[in-house]
């Protein structure tokens, strides 16, 4: 039989585990927001890689898992292209240009 010590403790656990997936469910639905409201606007966008390449197109998509991002007009050194994906790891830092 549990003491009440151990009802207590494991209380206190259900409560923290279901409160981590409170917020959790929470900063996803706010992340999904996010990226719904970008790919409404087709913001202008400024990505700066590594190695100081610095990228400008407007925002298409992302994927589920935020690894991969889409763009359309990405003017780079190399030239214009229509369309891009580029995986975020490659990404150091994304700018969105906001426009009311």
């Amino acid at each position: 039989m549990k003491s009440s010590e151990d009802a207590k403790m494991d209380t206190s656990t259900l409560l923290t585990s279901h409160d981590d997936q409170k917020i959790r469910a929470l900063l996803r639905q706010r992340s999904l927001f996010f990226w719904l409201e970008l790919n409404k606007r087709k913001s202008n966008t400024i990505a700066r890689l590594y190695e100081n390449t610095v990228i400008k197109g407007k925002f298409e998509a992302v994927d589920a898992n935020e690894t991969s991002f889409r763009f359309e007009n990405w003017e780079s050194p190399v030239g214009t292209y229509d369309h891009v994906v580029i995986r975020g790891s490659d990404i150091e830092v994304l700018e969105f240009e906001f426009t009311k």
